[in-house]
């Protein structure tokens, strides 16, 4: 059975779609418009909505968005999501992560002991948001504290989580279309192991 991306051909672009996707490759310093985003231009009023999730809690913020990008790989997995776990792979790769933990976040969803212990705890906390979001506590905000983390980034990590499970959904939803260019850095990283 086709999904709904193979069904349809690329928008036809406009000049307000063609600066959108301008907005989009300056917004994830990307050298191309991702599938995940050239979809949207069927339906231009629900890109203009899903563009700001992206660009004001992915793209922007407090947190390092290093440790955004673990966080996507991290959920997307726990969610088989692979159109993003692909994307955000590469997105972190372009960012120092390095493929031990790229591997341990498609495979465990946690850094199991790579990276620094204030990486892993907001992971973590993030998966489990993710899954399970009545399942924060005073204590979530204490550790995190102890840890160097802010209010305003606790809150982050917060909107992380529920950004990778909407993204997921309508990736998901969708069946989006592997980008090319992300699966040839994917293959690149790999070869290099």
């Amino acid at each position: 059975m086709k999904n709904i991306s193979s069904l349809i051909e690329d928008p036809e672009l406009t000049p307000d779609l063609e600066k959108t996707y301008q907005e989009v490759k300056e917004n994830l310093n990307a050298p191309f418009v991702p599938n995940f985003f050239k979809i949207w231009g069927h339906a231009p009023v629900a890109l203009q909505g899903i563009l700001p999730v992206m660009k004001h809690i992915l793209g922007s913020g407090e947190l390092d968005r290093k440790l955004k990008e673990m966080i996507m790989i991290a959920v997307s997995s726990g969610n088989e999501c692979n159109y993003c776990q692909t994307a955000h792979h590469a997105f972190c790769t372009m960012l120092g992560g390095t493929q031990e933990q790229i591997d341990l976040l498609k495979a465990q969803q946690t850094l199991n002991g790579s990276g620094s212990p204030k990486e892993r705890e907001a992971i973590d906390f993030a998966v489990r948001v993710a899954k399970s979001p009545n399942s924060t506590s005073e204590e979530d905000f204490k550790k995190l504290g102890a840890l160097g983390y802010s209010t305003g980034e606790i809150m982050e990590l917060i909107a992380m989580a529920g950004m990778a499970v909407f993204y997921n959904l309508i990736a998901d939803a969708s069946g989006v279309k592997l980008d090319k260019e992300f699966l040839e850095m994917s293959r690149n990283k790999e070869a290099h192991k």
